[in-house]
Formats: C-alpha cells, sequence, structure tokens
C-alpha cells in the first residue's frame, strides 16, 4: 500500500471536506496531517511542525495568495494546486508544483495528481528539494543584500552580536539554538525554517529538520545504513547526524563531489 501524509491549505469548509473525501475514496493510505484556511496558518504551521509528503493548496486564500507561503518557509515538498482560476499555472510550475487541478475538483483528477505523486516520488525527490532551494533564492533576489551577515544571540540578560561565518550550525530541540565554532551554545527566538530564508543557500544546509549548518562545520562524512550518510561536524553535535538516502546524493554534490 502507497502511503503519504498530506497537508491541506485551503479557505473554504466545504472545499475542505470535499477534497477530504476525495483523498479518503482514492484508494492511497494518505494521512491528512492538518486542513489550514489561510498563508498566516499555513506558515505557523509548517514553522512549528514537520513538513509532509505532500501538499494539497489552494492558490487564493483568505489572507493572500498561497505563493506567499513559499516565500516565508523553506517548504521542499511536492505540492498540487487547486484553484477555480487557470492565470497562475506558469507561475505554479516554477514551484515545487507537480499538478494543478481546476475546480470543482473531481475522482479522477485528484487520482490521478496522486498517481503522478507516488511514481514520481522517489525518482524526483532532489529535483523536487533543488526547486525549492531555487525558489527561496528567487524570492531573496538571490543577492546577498538580502541575506543577513550577522545575528544578536541571547545570553543570559545580555544580547551579543555575532558574524555569520562565527555559526557552525543552529539546531532546533525544544526551541532553536545557535552553536558556535568555539563551541557556545545560545537560543534563538525564531525557527528553523525562518532562519534558513536568511542565510546564503550556498553557505548554510539542511540536514534534515533538525539543523542548518555552516558546510564549514562538516569534519567528515561517511556511509550509513541504506544509502545513507553519517556526517560528523566540528563543534560536535549531542547525537548522531543521519542524512537521508534522498538527501546523501544532493549534498554529496553540493558539497562539490567530482
Amino acid at each position: 500500500m502507497m502511503k503519504a501524509s498530506v497537508l491541506i491549505v485551503e479557505d473554504e469548509p466545504k472545499a475542505q471536506k470535499h477534497l477530504r473525501n476525495l483523498l479518503d475514496l482514492s484508494g492511497f493510505e494518505l494521512v491528512v496531517d492538518a486542513c489550514l484556511p489561510s498563508v498566516a496558518a499555513a506558515v505557523r504551521w509548517l514553522e512549528e511542525n514537520a513538513h509532509p509528503d505532500l501538499v494539497f493548496m489552494d492558490i487564493h486564500l483568505s489572507d493572500g495568495i498561497s505563493f506567499e507561503i513559499m516565500e516565508k518557509t523553506a517548504l521542499e515538498v511536492p505540492i498540487v494546486f487547486t484553484t477555480a482560476y487557470d492565470e497562475y499555472a506558469i507561475r505554479a510550475f516554477k514551484t515545487t508544483g507537480i499538478d494543478y487541478l481546476l475546480k470543482p475538483l473531481t475522482t479522477k483528477a485528484v487520482n490521478k495528481a496522486l498517481v503522478k505523486f507516488f511514481k514520481a516520488r522517489d525518482k524526483y525527490i532532489t529535483e523536487w528539494m533543488a526547486k525549492s532551494a531555487e525558489l527561496q533564492q528567487f524570492f531573496q533576489n538571490d543577492s546577498a543584500k538580502g541575506k543577513k551577515e550577522r545575528f544578536l544571540l541571547k545570553s543570559g540578560n545580555e544580547m551579543l552580536p555575532f558574524h555569520i561565518d562565527e555559526i557552525a550550525y543552529f539546531f532546533r530541540s525544544k526551541i532553536v539554538f545557535a552553536k558556535t565554532y568555539d563551541d557556545s551554545q545560545f537560543s534563538v527566538n525564531t525557527s528553523l525554517n525562518h532562519i534558513q530564508t536568511l542565510v546564503d543557500p550556498d553557505q548554510f544546509v539542511r540536514l534534515n529538520r533538525q539543523l542548518l549548518i555552516n558546510i564549514g562545520a562538516i569534519s567528515k562524512i561517511k556511509p550509513g545504513k541504506a544509502g545513507q550518510l553519517v556526517v560528523e561536524l566540528n563543534p560536535q553535535y549531542h547525537e548522531p547526524v543521519v542524512v537521508s538516502q534522498e538527501r546523501a546524493s544532493w549534498l554529496k554534490n553540493h558539497l562539490g563531489q567530482i
């Protein structure tokens, strides 16, 4: 049985219910993580939760258009856009969009999109991640001017300034922390996803849901189980850092593998 977790971003309760019914009737084993009605709700949810395998996303939402979600989050998963309008199709496929369904949604259209997703998931996951990185650069104008070079990090009642080159990695436990190269640790009052949009994607890469690392902090990589990679960081991270098989080849290429 093909399984996937799904997020629905749709501001009309009737349309939410209709789509959930179509997913239930699809024959695939799908778990709907949440139904979110707005850009703000989607951004908040994506910052606070593990990202799903697939997103069904209406383009026109109560507080804006859904492309704003990609401006504010590092969304690396495929998206099926649902809308009553067709003028956004070209823009949709410049994101990680894999299908564009016009309302009212039908069983046939939704099932076709799901079949496309499951057939392509293993083959194209690296491409979707690359498109996500390109999208982040597009929204940041792909220029150093839009990137933060300094962070104020909290130490007790004080705030200390650090240049981005002094930070080895950001990681998420119950909250987000920054680890500097001298092995000091500071709490950061924002999400890991938001930090990812502020830093240079050539310098800082997302290894998994918990870690956003400066590539200069990688001291060694070695093979893990089932095509995974085990990454050693300096300063050392408090638990083993495992990179999934899907991200492994992407990371090696990013680090300059010949």
